[in-house]
């Protein structure tokens, strides 16, 4: 998996950079703004970006929300690329933000202390690089805490809501019958339940978990509702 690292902190990227290399991603650029990403993206094509979210602008804006803006870009440019977005604090706000990058597909959010857990970055670029969606696990727990009553994923069971936040969150069905410690049938039955509950039209299987994971965000209160 060929990937770039976006971060204006230069002893961060090194840090990054290092890890990941030692886990086998190929890492094939670093940047320091948002130019310097396009032209690595460029002249490199790589399969995932892991994009700091206060990305210093060319003007070198401690504090700014540039990271965003060039996943925007990023996406229009290039639609197949995995977008990982990092930031120390995780808010709903931003996920908002990054969820309504492009069609939904292909994007992560994840916290920059999970470099300490350098498989889970591991784990959402690949996701992501394959139109996946990855959601860091303690946003997706405060999000499910936040559920509104009167929606449909308030009808859902409780097995059915686990399947959906572990598919929220990027897993593969394998991943999460491991983790649900379910059979892989078992959970492709919950989610064709979800998929119903939700009133997701047949489509292909990657399309229709972006469709229920927003529909998720939106029962948590971190998406605007869907327009009638």
């Amino acid at each position: 998996m060929r990937v770039i690292i976006a971060d204006d902190a230069p002893v961060l990227r090194e840090v990054y950079g290092t890890a990941l290399r030692n886990l086998g991603v190929d890492v094939v650029a670093e940047a320091a703004t948002p130019g310097e990403l396009f032209v690595q993206a460029r002249r490199t094509r790589p399969d995932a970006v892991l994009l700091d979210i206060n990305f210093a602008d060319h003007q070198g804006a401690p504090e700014n929300s540039a990271g965003l803006d060039a996943a925007v870009q990023l996406r229009a440019e290039f639609p197949s690329l995995g977008i990982v977005i990092f930031s120390v604090r995780m808010t709903l706000t931003y996920l908002e933000r990054i969820t309504g990058i492009g069609d939904g597909r292909g994007i992560g959010y994840i916290g920059k202390d999970r470099i300490r857990e350098l498989q889970n970055v591991v784990e959402a670029l690949q996701r992501t690089s394959v139109g996946g969606v990855y959601i860091d696990p303690a946003l997706a727990g405060q999000m499910l805490t936040r559920r509104r009553v009167r929606d449909p994923i308030s009808h859902l069971t409780d097995r059915q809501r686990t399947t959906l936040e572990l598919a929220a969150q990027g897993h593969t069905n394998q991943a999460i019958a491991k983790r649900m410690r379910i059979a892989v049938p078992t959970v492709e039955a919950n989610l064709t339940a979800v998929f119903r509950r939700l009133g997701i039209p047949t489509s292909d299987d990657a399309h229709k978990r972006v469709l229920a994971v927003l529909a998720w965000l939106r029962s948590a209160g971190s998406l605007p509702p869907a327009a009638p």
